[in-house]
């Protein structure tokens, strides 16, 4: 009985957010995900156009970026692809200016930030030195992204590869590695 109700106030509560998000703008989903009820949050994603695979969980709270106001949004989830059987952990950062793309059996450990951009467009001196850059990120099958670990826009991390926590990715990872630093650094190779 206890189980019965527990779905029935999750699909009360999925149900209210989703004509929320419809109703008022996809802001009100974005602040909920901040807080939300696990067992709602992949559908809820789904509903406001995230691709996610059977299988896959997500922890606790999200932080999306940049999938609205953003010169470079689409108004939706639509940027994130997570494959199946991942696991997303606890305040997990997503710049939705471009797609992130987390292919099967994928573990992502708590704060881990995935950055698609760069813009510093309120001074026209740094704009011109560093123009906007935005890139997709790829995370392959059988990753493990260790806690803090910051991805930056255009990384391709490859398959069956193993960062260590807080390192900062900013080129691409040779599938079958041990990554770990700032910046990171291939420190061993599977056989």
């Amino acid at each position: 009985m206890r189980k019965f109700f527990l779905r029935l106030v999750a699909a009360a509560e999925f149900y209210a957010i989703l004509i929320s998000g419809k109703f008022f703008s996809i802001s009100y989903v974005v602040r909920y995900l901040r807080n939300p009820n696990p067992i709602i949050t992949v559908k809820l994603l789904k509903k406001f156009g995230a691709t996610i695979g059977d299988k896959s969980t997500i922890k606790r709270t999200l932080f999306i970026d940049n999938c609205y106001e953003d010169q470079d949004s689409k108004g939706d989830f639509s940027n994130i692809f997570i494959g199946s059987n991942c696991y997303i952990g606890d305040c997990v950062y997503f710049d939705l200016a471009n797609k992130i793309i987390i292919e099967d059996n994928a573990v992502i450990s708590g704060k881990v930030s995935f950055i698609t951009h760069a813009d510093c467009n309120r001074s026209e001196f740094l704009t011109e030195k560093f123009p906007r850059k935005s890139a997709s990120i790829l995370i392959e099958n059988n990753v493990w992204i260790g806690f803090g670990t910051t991805i930056l826009s255009g990384v391709k991390v490859g398959e069956k590869t193993v960062v260590g926590a807080h390192s900062l990715v900013k080129s691409n990872v040779d599938p079958f590695s041990i990554i770990t630093g700032i910046p990171a650094r291939k420190i061993k190779s599977f056989t």
